[in-house]
């Protein structure tokens, strides 16, 4: 029976991947589904659809039936495994709400990589075509025609790279050719960049194999290969076969032939943990305080009614053994587990402990694999044979259909916000799992973010604490016993005082003895820059004076006619970028006038270099962005680290994120000044934090231990609060100082970026969107909604476009419905990058 267009039939809502997609409806078009795609046809899968004259890929969102009056009908499957979870398009529907952004961008990345494809309109010459007299067209079609007789059919694209002219003028002259019946029009799909791998087997095909051998006397190497598969008892890939016996592939076809082995293809996953061989895991016994909060949380996951948590446990207090452990329990009541983990370099670690205890049952998902590694992950979890997902803020949107626990490890990382479209928070995306699922979270962090430590005061999240660390070894009885150890002293020295001293170098007098020391014991140290970003502010090298904003109390920032920004260059002046004041760059100090005032900048070369001119037979590396590139960078260097190669390792933030290093005895920071006045509301977090965080790394196997923090200001709150490994401290001046100006938690902030080659447009376009932004405040008189700025941005200049930013700052209750409101008065805006909930104003 055929269906009317006017009549109920089932409608296909379907997300396209086409740049024709507006925000104004997402992107969402609806098709009728064909009755020979009904029963194929689910939520979730990705389809080919008409669009306008092409066709194109997209994701179905929805399903129902209803009148389709009008409608087109829907193609075809792309590939009936790549369906998205119903939750996770529940999921991407909240993150494109959430942050104002196309719901086909946050599509993407819940799909494998390399799997979307393009249908492209191709021309190519008709019978008539063929035959027809060249002489006799215009010059463009004569060399369009011309050049498909002698080519084949070709796309627009490839017709384009040949012939020179327009696009105007090679379609019209197409139009032409085709209303004479000399081309006609067409669509090529082309393949996707990733596909399964499969590799050829050979298998034993007869029982009695001992009696075959006698038949193949005159044939030794075949022989060789039957006994050969026999011993190994299992199908082999052909080209094992043939390598461990010499067997040419004349001699596999003649097996075949005569029916002693079979050949068939199979699919091979391309895994990158095939060489990983962990050490062996032994399980230590919980202290009483993680099996209480073990306890806690996995009654939320066996009763499935889903559950929020922080767990805040000072670094080596064994956050992680419960995580394995509420992992194992979710793989007993047959549900999937999914781990984020900051960054790469965490990753590599956090999946050297977890393949211990899962083995086969783990997938990783991370930027550092290749496509194909990612896309056999993604087919893996979809299909249910791996249980357990790690990875980086992208694995939030792995195909996981029975999914019952999602851990979050440093929590507190502005990594997990992404800093380009779609401008999510991993963190807080993981959380509305909780709700959207039943799914239980949970949030792990010896530092939390102080938005999350808020929210768990105030109920919305279940605060556990682990306050105190924990070693283990084995005993007598071959059991591992954890015992109690403290956290390593931090001592900070005035860098004031050094130079007063007539000490110049980058090494306090401390830290030199103590390296000193460590390297004689054949211990281990880590050198700690916190480099974030370029020179960053002015300061006296005296007093610890640092230029600030008489405005807003903001450090002026310097900056530089070099567009490279980099310090050693000449400064010109100092601009709030919270307010846009400037002031002249001081060259004497106004506070004690010296004229020992300075930019601030060093980096982790430099500071290895200085190690080897002191200590020249000490084995020096350095892990940062510049050093550690390359897939397998971060594991080399770990294992580099645990083999005990390395005696100094210089790095950046990579080496102070939860990395376990036992033999690691001294942690020395180089400035803690650099990340402490940035002009950001969170520099005071992320200085309390990296330093936390980094002292953490010493001393988790030993007493003997100690960290060192070199700084020009150490009456600082944060860096108090750091020496006493005290987060109650830090967070009661931080919710302060956030309650004062109405920072996040107590406002939200929507931060506005424009770009241009030109620094007058780029300020005027600012100036323009402010004023636009104010004039909506004011007309609707809306209470706690304040405009800051415009200003330039802390990178005045990237890639040679100069950039302004705005920040708009509304109360915490503001509903996602008045920000949209407010966005979309504003028309749209080209050239505007727009993020919501920013965890950096820089």
């Amino acid at each position: 029976m055929t269906e009317t267009t006017d009549s109920i039939a089932l409608v296909a809502d379907v997300v396209v991947h086409a740049p024709s997609s507006v925000r104004r409806h997402d992107g969402v078009f609806s098709y009728r589904v064909p009755l020979h795609l009904r029963d194929l046809i689910a939520v979730g899968h990705l389809v080919w659809v008409p669009l306008r004259q092409q066709q194109v890929q997209g994701v179905i969102v929805d399903l129902q039936q209803r009148p389709a009056n009008g409608l087109r009908d829907l193609i075809d499957l792309v590939d009936p495994e790549l369906s998205i979870p119903p939750l996770t398009i529940a999921l991407a529907h909240w993150v494109a709400q959430t942050y104002y952004t196309s719901l086909a961008a946050v599509l993407d990345l819940c799909l494998p990589p390399g799997t979307v494809q393009q249908a492209v309109s191709t021309w190519r010459a008709t019978s008539d075509g063929l035959r027809y007299e060249l002489g006799g067209l215009p010059e463009r079609e004569r060399a369009i025609l011309f050049y498909l007789r002698r080519h084949g059919e070709q796309s627009e694209l490839d017709l384009r790279a040949a012939l020179r002219g327009s696009d105007a003028d090679l379609r019209a002259a197409y139009r032409a050719l085709a209303e004479r019946g000399l081309i006609t029009r067409g669509t090529r799909i082309d393949p996707p960049r990733v596909r399964p791998r499969r590799e050829q087997v050979a298998q034993l095909a007869v029982l009695d194999w001992e009696n075959a051998l006698g038949e193949l006397r005159r044939a030794p190497r075949q022989a060789a290969a039957l006994r050969w598969l026999a011993e190994q008892g299992e199908a082999q890939p052909l080209a094992a076969l043939r390598r461990a016996t010499g067997l040419d592939l004349a001699g596999v076809r003649a097996l075949e032939r005569r029916g002693f082995i079979a050949l068939f293809e199979r699919e091979v996953y391309r895994d990158p943990l095939v060489s990983l061989t962990p050490p062996p895991d032994t399980p230590p016994p919980l202290t009483a305080a993680q099996r209480e909060a073990y306890e806690t949380i996995v009654t939320t996951l066996e009763t499935g009614d889903g559950g929020r948590f922080l767990l805040h446990g000072i670094t080596g207090s064994g956050k992680t053994e419960i995580y394995l452990r509420l992992i194992a329990r979710a793989l007993r009541l047959g549900r999937q587990a999914l781990v984020l983990a900051p960054e790469i370099a965490l990753t590599a670690q956090l999946v050297r402990r977890f393949a211990a205890r899962f083995g086969s049952q783990l997938a990783v998902l991370h930027s550092g694999l290749s496509d194909g590694e990612r896309y056999d992950a993604w087919r893996r979890l979809r299909r249910g044979e791996a249980r357990l997902a790690i990875g980086a803020r992208s694995a939030l949107f792995a195909p996981l259909p029975e999914l019952g626990l999602v851990i979050v490890d440093e929590e507190h990382e502005p990594s997990y916000k992404s800093d380009s479209a779609p401008r999510y928070h991993a963190r807080d995306a993981a959380l509305q799992l909780a709700e959207l699922g039943g799914i239980t979270v949970v949030l792990g962090s010896a530092t939390p973010s102080v938005e999350s430590f808020y929210a768990a005061r105030a109920g919305r999240l279940h605060l556990l604490q682990l306050p105190e660390r924990i070693g283990g070894q084995i005993g007598v009885d071959g059991l591992v016993h954890t015992r109690p150890l403290p956290l390593p002293p931090v001592r900070i020295v005035d860098m004031r005082r050094e130079l007063q001293q007539g000490n110049n170098s980058i090494f306090s007098t401390v830290l030199q003895q103590a390296l000193a020391q460590t390297l004689a014991r054949g211990q281990q140290a880590l050198l700690f820059l916190n480099r974030r970003g370029a020179a960053s502010f002015v300061f006296c090298r005296d007093c610890g004076y640092v230029a600030h904003c008489a405005r807003c109390t903001a450090p002026l920032t310097v900056h530089y006619d070099q567009e490279s920004g980099e310090a050693g260059v000449s400064a010109n002046i100092l601009i709030c970028h919270s307010c846009g004041q400037r002031a002249i760059a001081p060259v004497i100090c106004p506070q004690c006038l010296s004229r020992r005032i300075r930019v601030l900048g060093a980096g982790t070369q430099r500071v290895a270099e200085a190690v080897r001119e002191l200590f020249p037979h000490a084995r020096v590396a350095r892990w940062d962005r510049d050093s550690a590139t390359g897939k397998d960078a971060h594991g080399k260097l770990l294992e580099a680290m645990l083999a005990r190669q390395i005696d100094v390792l210089v790095g950046t933030q990579m080496i102070a994120k939860g990395l376990d290093l036992p033999l690691v005895a001294l942690v020395g920071v180089i400035l803690a000044d650099t990340g402490l006045h940035l002009p950001d509301f969170r520099s005071g977090e992320r200085t309390f934090q990296l330093l936390t965080q980094v002292a953490g790394r010493a001393g988790r196997r030993s007493e003997r231990a100690q960290v060192i923090i070199q700084t020009y200001q150490p009456d600082h709150y944060a860096l108090q609060a750091a020496r006493e490994h005290d987060y109650q401290a830090f967070y009661r001046e931080e919710i302060a100082f956030r309650r004062a100006l109405a920072y996040p938690p107590f406002g939200r902030l929507i931060r506005f970026v424009i770009s241009s080659s030109s620094e007058t447009t780029c300020r005027k376009q600012a100036e323009r969107l402010a004023t636009d932004l104010q004039r909506y405040i004011g007309e609707r008189d809306l209470a706690g909604w304040r405009l800051i700025g415009p200003a330039p941005a802390f990178f005045r200049r990237q890639r040679g476009r100069w950039r302004w930013h705005v920040l708009l700052r509304v109360p915490a209750d503001s509903t996602t419905r008045a920000i949209h409101a407010a966005l979309d008065a504003l028309g749209p805006l080209p050239g505007w990058i727009i993020d919501i909930d920013p965890v950096q104003v820089l």
